[in-house]
C-alpha cells in the first residue's frame, strides 16, 4: 500500500516518516503546493493527515475537484482527540481512522493498520 502524508508542518511530516520507515509500506510526503499538482493524489492507496490541514484544505479541493478522488481513499487522521473527530467533507462512509497526537508508535501502529485492512 502506497502512502501518501500530507501537511503543512514540516515537523509533523517528518514525525510520521520517521515511523513510517519501520514499515513495509512506501510513502511520500507532501504539502499543498505538492498536492495540489493534477493526478498526484490519485497516484497512492491511502492518506495520513493531520487534522487542522484537512480542515483548512477541505474546500480547496472540493473546488480543484480533487475532494471525490481523496474521499475513495482510505485516511489516518492526526488529531487531539482520542475519539475520531467530524471531518470537513469527508464522507461518513469512507474508510477513516484517527490516531491522537502525540504520536505514540502503537496507537500510530494500530490506526495504520485499520487504515490498510479497508
Amino acid at each position: 500500500m502506497k502512502l501518501l502524508v500530507f501537511s503543512e508542518s514540516a515537523s509533523f511530516r517528518k514525525q510520521v516518516e520517521d515511523l513510517l520507515t519501520s514499515t513495509p509500506h512506501p510513502f511520500e510526503s507532501c504539502g499543498l503546493a505538492d498536492m495540489m499538482i493534477k493526478g498526484r493524489a490519485g497516484a497512492f492507496d491511502g492518506l495520513l493527515v493531520d487534522f487542522e490541514t484537512w480542515q483548512r484544505c477541505a474546500s480547496m479541493f472540493r473546488y480543484f475537484q480533487f475532494l471525490d478522488v481523496l474521499n475513495q481513499k482510505p485516511m489516518t487522521v492526526f488529531s487531539q482527540s482520542k475519539k475520531l473527530p467530524t471531518l470537513k467533507l469527508r464522507r461518513s462512509k469512507s474508510p477513516t481512522a484517527n490516531c491522537p497526537v502525540p504520536v505514540l508508535n502503537e496507537e500510530f501502529f494500530s490506526a495504520l493498520q485499520q487504515m490498510t485492512a479497508a
